[in-house]
Formats: structure tokens, C-alpha cells, sequence
């Protein structure tokens, strides 16, 4: 009886270690170009965040570079068994803003605003 206890709490350690002892990153990556011209967009601003856009989700903010890329990812931390949604929000001034979920070098056309 006294080994069996023994055996399960040193399998609930090394379960909790293992957890401990995991981490990850999350990322993602993109272009944003013109709807119309399919140019890219410079100085796009791309903010990120973990499964919903709120301050308290917030991971990170960058722009696009002259050919309209961008990444972000987050800082690693422990797995917990499923990996969240890295939301991205994208706006520039005179274009209607998107929000995109996991992008993946994905293309994001940005629609001026009349």
C-alpha cells in the first residue's frame, strides 16, 4: 500500500515537471498589400495578440517593412496541452483595419477607405 502512494506521487511529480519543463512559442507572418494595386504596404501597424484582441491579450507590435512583411510571436511558456490563437490586428491610416487569426506568410489585402 505505502509503495503504491509512493509510486503516484512520484508520478504526479514527474508529470508536473514535464509541464514545467515544456515550452513554447507561438507565431505568425504575413504580407499586407493594396486591395487595388496589389502593392505592398510599408509602415503597416500589426499588433498581436494571444486567442482575442483585448490590452490584457496583448503580445506585441511591429510594422511591415518596405515589402509589406511582418512576424510576430510570442515569448515561450509552459505547454498546457493545446497552443492559443495568435490573433493579428492590421491598420494603416486611410484603409479599413483586419483582424486575421494564425496567419502563416498569408497575403492580407487592405481596402482604402473612400
Amino acid at each position: 500500500m505505502k509503495f503504491k502512494r509512493i509510486t503516484g506521487l512520484i508520478l504526479i511529480l514527474l508529470f508536473t515537471f514535464s509541464l514545467w519543463s515544456c515550452q513554447k512559442a507561438v507565431s505568425a507572418s504575413g504580407y499586407v498589400v493594396d486591395s487595388t494595386s496589389k502593392l505592398p504596404l510599408n509602415n503597416v501597424l500589426i499588433e498581436a495578440f494571444l486567442n482575442h484582441p483585448s490590452p490584457d491579450a496583448f503580445v506585441m507590435r511591429t510594422r511591415t517593412n518596405q515589402e509589406g512583411a511582418y512576424y510576430v510571436y510570442t515569448q515561450p511558456f509552459p505547454c498546457t496541452g493545446t497552443c492559443p490563437e495568435l490573433v493579428v490586428q492590421i491598420s494603416l491610416d486611410g484603409y479599413q483595419p483586419q483582424t486575421i487569426k494564425n496567419p502563416h506568410n498569408d497575403t492580407t489585402y487592405l481596402v482604402k477607405i473612400n
